[in-house]
């Protein structure tokens, strides 16, 4: 498919989220808001260690300024665990729960869009695990207002319709959620998304790096994702310019707040974005990953990192199958592609994205984060299992999955 095909084509574009509050000290709206939406016993989900900080007293401190009731339910894990969101449903239903808050990274946001499912409809959240269209079907009752408040710049799950959680079985990341099926249909995308910047300068440099990417990682995806849209490539085009500029400068100044910002707002971008156009075989590849080797005993490999780690070959692997998009990425990388032939300049792309990756420090290769070789057929097979599979421009499989993770193995 060339470029010109891709934009007479007919899409659809679903924005997800209904409101966006995005800025500086936002997180204090929180009370005002709620109380607006006469929510009352809100269920706030957030991990251990945002409760023990000082944000989750901001945003305390909002919601009983505005004498909203609320829990606080801080039992989240990273690689959001289906047990974790069935204990916290079980709670927002005992509470009486009118509205829920998200308060963290993408694993507190994303437990709280399953609980939101749960806590009104019948059944396990691995009921509404997403395999296919059929699939969106599921959910007959709305779920509880959602309010998302991201402490991290990387998921985007703030902005769109979907959650990743982890069967704690089979080990792999279901998807759910989905579009609406008709106007105002049963979503669980938030109703309003508080973007406040302040709550990441105290991000440490890692986790800034790794979330920087998954970022990255979204756009790249959604770009280059064969239902990519005119309206998603735009997103996608101007948000990866603004990454490469400015996750140097939060990772090396995190009180930076232009680029805490930037980082911000380009995560947000980044769920809109590829919930529409979806995401392609670095997702595929990473979510796999981050089911064995999201939580103890195996080492837990972050999913941004994990996204880092796949990026360079999924991009050597796609880049001639769509020249023009990828020779794009190169230049929004900063490589000077001027004068080279259209195949040799979508290559650079390569050589862009592993020069931002050493910019953060991020490890290489799959063996210097303690992922076991015997372990990538494992991978290789959950990653087959990923509703986003066909969207990846060129044609994967298990064979090629597994020939991608033995070069990530080595790494560069």
């Amino acid at each position: 498919m060339n470029l010109m095909e891709r934009f007479r084509r007919q899409f659809a574009f679903n924005w997800g989220v209904g409101t966006i509050e995005f800025g500086a000290g936002k997180v204090a709206q929180l009370g005002p808001i709620a109380k607006a939406m006469k929510a009352r016993n809100l269920l706030v989900v957030t991990d251990k260690a945002i409760a023990k900080t000082d944000i989750l007293g901001k945003v305390e401190d909002s919601l009983k300024g505005a004498k909203v009731s609320y829990t606080v339910f801080g039992e989240v894990e990273p690689n959001p665990l289906d047990t974790i969101v069935e204990k916290g449903a079980a709670i927002a239903r005992e509470t009486k729960a009118g509205a829920i808050v998200g308060l963290g990274g993408g694993s507190s946001i994303d437990t709280a869009k399953g609980i939101s499912v749960i806590a009104t409809n019948p059944g396990s959240i691995r009921d509404f695990q997403i395999t296919s269209p059929a699939d969106f079907l599921k959910m007959k009752i709305h779920p509880l207002p959602l309010i998302a408040i991201p402490t991290t710049s990387g998921t985007g799950t703030e902005g769109n319709f979907w959650a990743i959680v982890t069967h704690t079985e089979k080990w792999n990341k279901m998807a759910i959620g989905g579009p609406p099926q008709y106007p105002g249909g049963p979503c669980i995308a938030a109703k309003v998304s508080i973007n406040d910047p302040q709550l990441t300068v105290t991000l440490p440099p890692f986790q800034t790096a790794s979330t920087g990417l998954d970022a990255f990682a979204h756009h790249y995806d959604s770009y280059t994702a064969n239902l990519a849209t005119p309206i998603s490539d735009a997103i996608s085009e101007y948000s990866m310019k603004l990454i490469r500029n400015f996750l140097p400068i939060a990772y090396t100044n995190g009180k930076d707040l232009e680029a805490r910002e930037m980082m911000m707002l380009a995560s947000l971008l980044g769920g809109i974005s590829f919930a529409n156009s979806d995401c392609s075989a670095v997702h595929c590849l990473g979510e796999a990953l981050g089911g064995l080797y999201g939580n103890p005993p195996r080492p837990v490999v972050a999913h941004g990192l994990a996204c880092s780690l796949f990026m360079p070959w999924v991009m050597e692997f796609n880049c001639l199958t769509d020249p023009v998009k990828h020779a794009n990425v190169a230049r929004f990388l900063g490589e000077d592609v001027s004068g080279l032939t259209l195949n040799v300049a979508a290559h650079r792309c390569v050589d862009g994205v592993k020069r931002l990756i050493r910019s953060v420090g991020l490890p290489t290769s799959l063996e210097a984060v303690g992922v076991k070789k015997e372990d990538l057929p494992a991978v290789a097979e959950r990653a087959t299992w990923n509703v986003s599979v066909d969207s990846n421009p060129r044609p994967v499989n298990l064979d090629i999955f597994l020939d991608l993770l033995n070069k990530a193995y080595k790494g560069w």
